[in-house]
């Protein structure tokens, strides 16, 4: 999937908006500067202070503060607009992606692609192209405003200026290998306590307490070392305009008494060198933010080029009622190669190693990237089938369902096309088991911790068997959540299928009689 770009979806009017706001800036910048020297000419002639000139610089000075404002804001949009469409982009490819490949991925990397990645990416359209917008305004407008109001100043600064942009230009592309080193430290210290957090007491029971802690102390070392040295090159970067800006005022002050230049010229100078000074420490930091943008940019990339599994982006249904299933040389994980014919409406126990028929079972869903025509249903394979219909006709039952944090009406309705009335699903819940868990958390309406940590190894495949119920599949996969659901429940389920007719593959853990 191709990275999102920057100027997609109107962002590119938002640019201009942006452009213009500075534009208007410069100019009041600009007006500011005249404003100053008119004001010192008429002091140094003892003459009264003119009001339109007054009028102007407090005029000009608000203005420049809502310039300021308002192009933030814009930015800020632009830049939220684009992380959006990075976020949606992330999730929709990893929703594509095969179940096995996204569960390889560290939890701590999945989640800094949402979080830390996209501060960087949000920050660059955000605020680094707005100040390096305003920089290229408003230095322009300084320096033709000090030809205007005495060229010989102008040529004094125009060297100290150039040097200095210069240098930025020069020693801004160091900041790109110290934030992808920095970003890779922090990414290390994330991934890990986002795997140990959840374990902290069990390690603390295993006597690792004292030794994860002087792990996350040298990890942190390390990156407090790589963060430093990173601040050290921004702020150096952003110090250089302050240092050149005392050069500049010196040489202003020093040229104009040589050459006897008005006080008021001199006074309009060095106002145009203050206006200065802002953008050219911003232009400085925008090599932070460039560099950090493309150190995320890297990741995001890299990201959206990962395989996806290729199921269920066709456009065929499956037919009604049971389904025929086919597998042809399906290439388990232990090795082994499965092959399977069953016919529909048939009920078929697996005798392979339980990694194996997981394995099957995810593959099945379309979870996972398979070889064109490895797995067939009713002659269909996999990779020709709509995602919905794929959805509909298959469905597992499992210990380890998904549960969203949110409440029981939300999951149990979890995946299906249609959300049914509460009654029906307030009966079907309570017919596979659930109703202790209804009376203890308040009905449906009661809330579900996230991934089920609060349900018991029963209660989530209970809830997985109640969608089975709800979902009408024409395959059934019963994992070995069925272990777990009482006798009644199981009855349940095996007359649910017989009424409504579904083909069904039994996980090699699951005793006969279940």
């Amino acid at each position: 999937m191709a990275m999102p770009r920057l100027m997609e979806n109107g962002r590119w009017r938002g640019l201009i908006a942006v452009s213009l706001v500075t534009l208007v800036q410069g100019a009041a910048a600009g007006v500011a500067a005249l404003a100053t020297r008119g004001l010192f000419e008429a002091m140094h002639a003892g003459s009264a202070l003119p009001p339109p000139l007054l009028a102007a610089l407090i005029l000009s000075g608000l203005v420049i503060a809502g310039a300021r404002v308002l192009s933030r804001l814009l930015g800020e949009r632009l830049g939220q607009g684009y992380a959006l469409d990075i976020r949606v982009a992330l999730l929709d490819h990893a929703s594509g992606m095969p179940a096995s490949a996204v569960a390889r991925r560290r939890s701590g990397y999945m989640s800094l692609r949402f979080v830390g990645d996209m501060t960087a990416l949000r920050n660059w359209p955000g605020k680094g192209l707005p100040r390096l917008i305003a920089a290229m305004v408003m230095i322009p407008a300084a320096c033709a405003v000090l030809w205007l109001l005495e060229p010989r100043l102008a040529i004094v600064i125009a060297p100290l200026l150039a040097v200095t942009l210069a240098g930025l230009a020069l020693a801004g592309p160091r900041l790109q290998p110290l934030h992808r080193r920095l970003r890779a430290r922090r990414a290390r210290i994330a991934a890990e306590m986002a795997e140990r957090m959840p374990l902290a007491p069990e390690l603390d029971r295993m006597g690792r307490r004292a030794a994860e802690i002087r792990h996350l102390r040298k990890r942190t070392g390390r990156m407090v070392r790589a963060a430093l040295h990173r601040l050290f090159w921004a702020e150096s970067l952003k110090a250089v305009p302050d240092a050149v800006a005392g050069l500049a005022a010196c040489a202003v002050i020093v040229t104009g008494a040589q050459t006897g230049a008005e006080t008021g010229t001199i006074a309009g100078a060095l106002a145009a060198i203050g206006l200065v000074l802002s953008p050219m420490r911003d232009l400085a930091g925008v090599w932070n933010f460039h560099a950090a943008h493309r150190a995320a940019h890297r990741k995001a990339v890299a990201a959206l080029s990962r395989d996806q599994r290729g199921t269920g982006r066709g456009d065929l249904r499956l037919p009604k009622g049971p389904l025929p299933v086919a597998v042809r040389g399906f290439r388990a994980p232990s090795g082994a190669v499965l092959s399977l014919d069953i016919s529909k409406g048939q009920s078929h126990s697996l005798t392979c190693d339980p990694s194996d028929a997981d394995a099957l079972f995810s593959a099945l869903r379309g979870l996972e990237k398979l070889p064109r025509g490895r797995i067939t249903l009713a002659g269909i394979c996999l990779t020709e089938l709509s995602r919905g219909s794929l959805r509909r006709g298959v469905h597992s039952v499992t210990s380890t369902p998904v549960v969203l944090c949110g409440s029981l009406r939300r999951n149990l309705a979890l995946g299906l096309a249609t959300r049914p009335p509460d009654k029906t699903l307030e009966r079907t819940a309570r017919t596979v088991g659930l109703g202790p868990l209804m009376d203890r958390i308040g009905g449906l309406d009661g809330l579900l911790a996230e991934g089920g940590r609060d349900l018991s190894a029963r209660e989530r495949s209970a809830l997985s068997l109640a969608r089975a119920r709800l979902a009408r599949p024409q395959i059934v996969l019963l994992g070995d959540g069925v272990r777990h659901v009482d006798r009644r429940a199981r009855q349940s389920l095996a007359a649910h299928i017989d009424r409504r007719g579904a083909t069904v593959l039994r996980h090699p853990v699951l005793a006969p009689e279940t």
